[in-house]
């Protein structure tokens, strides 16, 4: 039934979804090739264009792409003028054409919904010291930056600061260099500076003018430590909860109940940043479970995409304005200083959190029970609307 086949494990409801989608339109006597890739990103570099020799093509991807394989799919659409593909993917609107129709289908937050929804409420149990946390296993540079803000806003005394930036699993991680790798007790690959990191890292330039005193001052303190953060999370740790792919529930079962269970507000470092499509993980779904209140670092519009689909951002205690700023660095910033009372005054956040309970645990339920059926009914009705153009 697909012509590329990566599968996912766990994924055996979304995998049968998908193809009773595919059985029903081969009942109306559509003409298509379908895909189905666990691994956007990995699996579409390697992606054979080739396949799209139909009128209509069916991509089920559960994950994140590159703006090079995007360029590559548009640019083969434009060539290729009977070409149409409808694009069930993790992100929000990854392509920008007519003949490309986006279905948003966030794979992380729906893979296991069947052991979330086993999940009690989490006992909650407030600090009155370190009541927030931002956890980060994976290196990417907004999160780099983030840590380098917290820390230079001296924000890390009143919480969990846990930030990884080098990979001691035995085998070096696909993210760091083999310099990093080795553990320089330093910058990540001995960068100096958080502007040529940004440069370098991120890949920005005109953007540098808008890295703040602070979040120099603190990159600059963040290097004198082998390990970034107040807390070290090895990447072993988690993968010994299972195949990657497969932990989440366990990951936060094992791991995050505990992290969680005296914190009050979480800063969640999500995958994508910068320019990119929105794209939602298992991150944003633990700390909605989790009853915290919630600040993304993410890419622009998360909250907006997250509030669409139900979710109670709670803007009346949060200011989410950072959220609608397209420049990376400025996003970063806002979503901090916009916000700083609730990470620098724990009673006053501690407060709120307690005074607003109610809708966090709503917002819990809304994530286990709720969130599979409506993204899946939405999806199909958006499907069984297609229409090929030429």
């Amino acid at each position: 039934m697909f012509l590329t086949l990566v599968r996912r494990n766990n994924d055996d409801a979304l995998y049968k979804w998908a193809c009773d989608l595919l059985l029903n339109l081969k009942s109306k006597n559509l003409n298509f090739t379908a895909h189905y890739l666990g691994f956007g990103h990995w699996t579409l570099k390697d992606f054979n264009i080739n396949y799209l020799d139909t009128d209509l093509t069916i991509v089920f991807c559960f994950d994140y792409t590159t703006e090079k394989i995007r360029k590559e799919i548009v640019g083969y659409v434009n060539q290729n003028k009977k070409t149409n593909i409808v694009w069930i993917g993790a992100e929000k609107d990854p392509f920008d054409h007519p003949r490309i129709k986006n279905i948003f289908w966030p794979g992380d937050l729906l893979l296991q919904n069947k052991e979330y929804k086993l999940f009690n409420n989490i006992e909650k149990n407030p600090s009155n010291k370190k009541h927030w946390i931002s956890a980060s296993l994976g290196i990417r540079p907004h999160r780099i930056y983030m840590a380098s803000l917290l820390k230079g806003l001296g924000l890390d005394t009143h919480g969990d600061l846990r930030i990884k930036t080098v990979s001691q699993m035995g085998k070096k991680s696909n993210l760091v260099s083999e310099e990093l790798s080795k553990g320089n007790n330093n910058a990540p690959d001995d960068i100096k500076t958080l502007k040529k990191y940004v440069e370098e890292k991120w890949k920005l330039n005109s953007e540098i003018k808008n890295i703040s005193i602070e979040a120099n001052v603190g990159y600059e303190k963040l290097i004198q430590k082998p390990w970034w953060g107040s807390s070290i999370f090895l990447y072993s740790q988690y993968m010994a909860l299972g195949v990657n792919e497969n932990n989440n529930a366990l990951n936060f079962d094992g791991h995050l109940r505990e992290l969680y269970k005296d914190k009050t507000l979480e800063i969640i470092n999500e995958t994508s940043h910068g320019y990119d499509p929105t794209f939602i993980t298992e991150k944003t779904l633990n700390a909605i479970i989790g009853l915290n209140l919630v600040v993304i670092n993410g890419s622009a519009g998360t909250v907006q995409l997250l509030e669409e689909l139900g979710w109670n951002s709670c803007r009346h205690i949060i200011n989410h304005d950072y959220d609608n700023i397209i420049n990376p660095i400025l996003r970063c910033e806002q979503a901090i200083r916009l916000n700083d009372r609730l990470f620098y005054d724990t009673e006053y956040c501690n407060k709120l959190w307690q005074k607003n309970l109610n809708i966090l645990i709503d917002n819990s339920v809304w994530a286990r029970e709720q969130l599979y059926k409506q993204i899946l009914e939405d999806c199909e009705e958006r499907i069984s609307s297609i229409k090929i153009s030429h």
